[in-house]
């Protein structure tokens, strides 16, 4: 098993063969996948052509009790499962760390594969995940010199590449400003450098709890730079600490765990 990121549309159905080159995109570590062996005799060729028009929700209902595995990728994105029997499996990905988006679709492998007038008992597959990068906060506290005054929060989130045919369906942040911290309306959004409409709400002690959203999201596309930018007053003195939660969801189900974006300080005398 090789797991990278989603770079772009889907190549060409594997053929269990390791790719040369290798994949485009990133290696993911700690992504567990789990295989499940199904109730089919491969040396019979009525199981495979019951195999060949097998759907994955049908293949959940074929599976054995007690043939179950499950393996985590290393920092090569490789997980590697050994001395498996003849037969066909049912490979689910069970878990995935922070910033997938999507999580690969689970998929039916055999051993072994056909290959040509050969058959291919170390089987390589490549299922991809769409992965977000994780978002940046930065603080510009320049103009801030005494209590009162205005310092600026901006959260930067680049949007990972996606499925073709797949949407965005929403791109929002929240932000749980500290005690000492006012919220000064309006929040602004950039895509790309150019202002698009953001819905922000503040709600909690002080409305200090902030939850904003892209107003549009059918023509995000990935690769491009989201921005919000939030304007905040400094009502006491000494350290500044803010820090936000990006989520991600897309039209095929894809929905990130809230990312942390990496926390700013600054100190207003």
């Amino acid at each position: 098993m090789h797991k990278h990121k989603q770079q772009g549309p889907p190549g060409a159905p594997g053929t269990g063969q390791p790719e040369n080159p290798a994949p485009r995109g990133d290696a993911i570590a700690g992504v567990e996948f789990k295989i499940q062996k199904l109730n089919l005799n491969l040396t019979k060729n009525n199981d495979w052509m019951t195999l060949k028009n097998l759907t994955v929700d049908q293949a959940k209902n074929r599976v054995v009790a007690g043939f179950e595995a499950t393996r985590t990728t290393d920092d090569n994105g490789e997980a590697t499962f050994e001395n498996l029997a003849v037969g066909a499996y049912l490979v689910t990905e069970t878990n995935a760390p922070a910033g997938v988006v999507k999580k690969a679709a689970p998929f039916i492998v055999t051993i072994p594969h056909p290959n040509g007038n050969a058959w291919n008992y170390n089987v390589h597959v490549y299922p991809k995940n769409t992965v977000s990068n994780k978002p940046s906060k930065t603080l510009d506290a320049t103009n801030a010199t005494k209590i009162g005054d205005k310092v600026t929060w901006t959260i930067t989130q680049v949007l990972p590449e996606l499925p073709q045919g797949e949407t965005f369906t929403e791109v929002s942040f929240t932000d749980q400003l500290q005690e000492g911290l006012e919220y000064v309306a309006p929040a602004t959004a950039q895509v790309n450098g150019t202002e698009v409409g953001v819905t922000v709400t503040a709600t909690g002690d002080g409305n200090r709890t902030l939850e904003g959203s892209l107003d549009d999201t059918a023509t995000l596309r990935g690769g491009q730079t989201v921005t919000f930018k939030i304007t905040t007053k400094v009502n006491t003195p000494g350290k500044i600490v803010n820090t936000a939660n990006v989520r991600i969801t897309t039209s095929n189900g894809g929905d990130t765990t809230p990312v942390v974006a990496d926390t700013s300080t600054g100190l207003l005398p």
